[in-house]
């Protein structure tokens, strides 16, 4: 069972949804992950973060455990929405700080959201190819504030092409993955 990994509440254990195709995310992946954006973008605190395919919380949640001000969890599967609301009760987190939105594709993130971010956490399903999707949405929803940070989770042998208006900023490897840190350029 994972842990969240820093912050206030470190330690507490999360539950992940049974089944194939969930992957949540490794520890030592994510504490990478979050060194990585430290060195980015400073501390966490009072950032706004979105955590688009959610799955089990692992990331937007250690960011909120980190500091973040508010994080928007997007997930589609009831059954992972269950999970996410479970580990948001046992983390005692206020419904002002976290909150879980039903949202399938990013093309749907318009009847969801409402905030711009400060920070994106992207962990898609590998194989289903929604990060050009997404960074588009992100662009075209004007999702952004200046000078934000979108970390991508990928496999490692596969490769994102930016589009123009993406620079980046950082990417490392982890095993089977691989983790890239991305800002708009304009």
């Amino acid at each position: 069972m994972p842990a969240i990994i820093a912050g206030k509440r470190k330690g507490a254990k999360l539950q992940v949804p049974e089944g194939i195709g969930v992957r949540p995310t490794l520890a030592r992946v994510r504490e990478a992950l979050f060194s990585m954006l430290t060195s980015a973008c400073g501390s966490l605190e009072g950032k706004i973060v979105l955590d688009p395919f959610a799955g089990a919380g692992l990331l937007g949640l250690e960011a909120w455990s980190r500091g973040a001000a508010h994080v928007d969890l997007v997930e589609m599967s009831r059954p992972h929405i269950q999970v996410l609301r479970k580990n948001i009760q046992s983390l005692r987190a206020p419904r002002t700080e976290v909150e879980v939105m039903a949202g399938s594709s990013p093309n749907d993130w318009g009847r969801v959201l409402s905030r711009r971010y400060d920070l994106v956490l992207c962990d898609p399903p590998y194989a289903a190819g929604l990060m050009p999707q997404t960074l588009d949405a992100l662009v075209s929803g004007e999702w952004l504030r200046p000078d934000a940070v979108v970390s991508v989770e990928l496999n490692a042998r596969d490769s994102l092409e930016l589009p123009e208006c993406w620079e980046l900023v950082r990417e490392r490897k982890y095993g089977i993955c691989k983790i890239l840190l991305l800002r708009k350029t304009r």
